[in-house]
């Protein structure tokens, strides 16, 4: 009788050790899913960051053709770029690219300071500022 007795304890033992794994790797696991989605989520742009990133791309636009004089059917792309390292507005950069020279990207961002729109990056020479 005390070996079974002996034998109970041994086997509540095992399945208490392995509930315990399995409840320390489902807590790991939690945290994982929650720290993730709390970095997500705080790296997304909020809706008024979008609308002023849509805003500068257009100023953009307005400046190439204003105050650079662009002919409008020489820009083949202008989008915006999200650099999710900075925070605020100042993390949209707007990539263009010219039809005159497609390998090269040239980002515009909007200067608080100035109040305008300045080249700040490029990868060509041909319509470097």
């Amino acid at each position: 009788m005390g070996s079974n007795n002996n034998r109970g304890n041994l086997l509540i033992s095992k399945v208490y050790k392995e509930m315990k794994n399995i409840l320390i790797f489902l807590g790991i696991v939690a945290v994982l899913i929650i720290g993730g989605s709390i970095l997500y989520f705080s790296t997304q742009p909020t809706s008024a960051e979008l609308e002023y990133s849509e805003q500068i791309k257009w100023d953009v636009h307005k400046y190439l053709i204003n105050e650079e004089n662009y002919v409008e059917d020489n820009i083949e792309e202008i989008k915006v770029t999200d650099n999710a390292k900075l925070k605020g507005k100042k993390r949209f950069e707007i990539a263009v690219v010219f039809k005159d020279d497609k390998d090269s990207v040239y980002y515009y961002q909007y200067d608080k300071k100035s109040g305008k729109v300045e080249q700040f990056a490029v990868t060509g020479k041909k319509h470097e500022e």
